[in-house]
């Protein structure tokens, strides 16, 4: 089965457990929709765990959507990628103030594994490029809708708790257009031939 395909059957049939129901309060669809698939560790969460992951979370998105807008084939990735990089920008900038206001200093820098995307997408092209694009950002949302999930309920620190319930909508609106893209261009995609993870 194509890898994207496999992933997008991956967010489907989803259920919301009354803990997620709390986290977004019931009032974003599209919360509830993805947020019953995702993993969510119990345990509580420091204030600067958490921003050092958002941190480069955002960070991998403004790059990525960067590389969409120079590189993509299909106008609506383009168009995706520019979405990133303005809303995962303001999420950046509002990391940055709490860190300050709680005298933390946060590095923003990519993971290893954010690395390894970034520079295999930059080797891509065309359709190869699109492709591989949604399935990677649908992952990566994916891991920081698990991530902004937790830290709602279990942020050690008010200040990171609403800076991650403010979060969730955001990553669940960017995983519902990621989703329904790739629905859109599977019949197409899945003609070619998936390369292997980095």
């Amino acid at each position: 089965m194509p890898k994207l395909l496999t992933v997008l059957l991956a967010v489907s049939a989803l259920a919301l457990t009354p803990a997620v129901a709390a986290a977004s309060d019931g009032h974003d669809p599209d919360v509830a929709r993805f947020a019953g698939q995702v993993r969510v560790i119990d345990d509580p969460i420091s204030a600067q765990t958490y921003l050092v992951r958002a941190a480069a979370s955002n960070q991998f998105e403004i790059v990525t959507g960067q590389l969409a807008q120079q590189k993509a084939q299909s106008p609506d990735v383009k168009a995706l990628g520019a979405l990133f990089v303005a809303h995962h920008t303001m999420l950046q900038e509002q990391g940055a103030a709490v860190a300050a206001e709680l005298g933390l200093t946060i590095p923003v820098a990519l993971t290893p594994r954010q690395q390894a995307i970034v520079a295999k997408l930059q080797r891509l092209e065309g359709e190869q490029f699109d492709r591989y694009w949604v399935t990677a950002q649908i992952r990566a949302h994916l891991k920081a809708l698990a991530l902004n999930l937790r830290t709602a309920e279990r942020g050690r620190a008010p200040q990171v708790r609403a800076l991650a319930q403010g979060a969730l909508p955001v990553v669940a609106h960017h995983l519902a257009a990621l989703v329904d893209l790739g629905e859109d261009h599977q019949e197409g995609w899945d003609d070619d031939h998936d390369e292997d993870d980095d």
